[in-house]
């Protein structure tokens, strides 16, 4: 089932869309990021202001990037019909998990704060875009730590293939928290490994169809031996020569970046990259974005 990619979307903390793309097309390694937190202030310029209350950082970020993949598509104003939503996560709204947790902890199980809770359920942020979309729409999240970006696109690729859907907004996302930054911090000391590049967060959003005009179309049936007979450069190797790991950091959807880096990497022209997710591969195939 192959897929076209008709917009991009990021909310990270090296910017967006077109900071990602200078990066890639410049071939220049980026600089390290002082700070690995995303900001989203930009998303009052699709969101006002009164209708952000209460909503937290990790769907804010999946927010500003879903908008941004839409407006990246020219389809903010005009969505698309028979939508659909799904988004991928490592660990989910990770604060506001463990601020519930520290609301059971300090003030007992009966007093735990509801706001918490509620905005800890992974779904969350599919909800609360439909519902600023005012699209009712088919929607899932996954949670898992391995490969979730490859599963959500094979669900995507489902979804389409069934006709369930005529449009996906496919998004990853994920975020840091001090909690997590310590772990990690135990973790490499006690395996007496030397990782320079720390936990990062933000947001990748893809809107995604059967057109065949967009940044590239992904193929998803695609084996590791039909990879090696066809002529494409490696975007492991990119990302190696570009050092793209310690711009995006050590995230569980990494694989969102790699795919957009590809796509960027290739658009408009006839060539193809490999983009992988730990031993599972994608061929994405540059064709003209309209």
């Amino acid at each position: 089932m192959n897929m076209t990619i008709e917009g991009i979307g990021i909310a990270a903390p090296f910017g967006g869309k077109e900071e990602l793309k200078a990066t890639v097309l410049s071939k220049v390694s980026p600089s390290t990021p002082s700070l690995y937190k995303a900001t989203t202030d930009d998303l009052s310029t699709f969101v006002p202001a009164r209708k952000q209350r209460r909503i937290d950082h990790f769907t804010r970020m999946a927010l500003l990037a879903a908008y941004r993949a839409l407006d990246d598509a020219n389809k903010v104003d005009d969505l698309p019909q028979n939508l659909g939503i799904i988004i991928c996560t490592g660990y989910g709204p990770s604060q506001t998990t463990f601020d519930f947790l520290d609301s059971i902890i300090d003030d007992g199980p009966k007093l735990a704060s509801p706001l918490a809770f509620s905005h800890s359920v992974h779904n969350i942020p599919a909800g609360v875009l439909s519902l600023l979309l005012g699209t009712p729409c088919p929607q899932t999240t996954i949670c898992q730590l391995m490969n979730p970006v490859m599963t959500g696109i094979q669900t995507a690729a489902l979804w389409l293939a069934e006709k369930r859907v005529d449009t996906i907004l496919f998004g990853a996302v994920d975020e840091t928290t001090p909690l997590l930054e310590e772990n990690m911090d135990k973790l490499v000391l006690e395996s007496g490994c030397e990782v320079s590049t720390p936990v990062s967060e933000g947001a990748v959003f893809f809107l995604l169809n059967n057109q065949e005009r967009g940044y590239a179309t992904i193929e998803t049936s695609i084996s590791l031996s039909e990879l090696n007979n066809t002529p494409l450069f490696s975007h492991r190797e990119l990302l190696k020569t570009l050092n793209l790991e310690t711009l995006v950091g050590v995230i569980p959807v990494a694989g969102a970046f790699n795919l957009a880096a590809a796509a960027l990497s290739i658009e408009g022209t006839d060539r193809s990259a490999g983009c992988n997710e730990g031993n599972t591969w994608l061929r994405v195939s540059g064709n003209a974005h309209a």
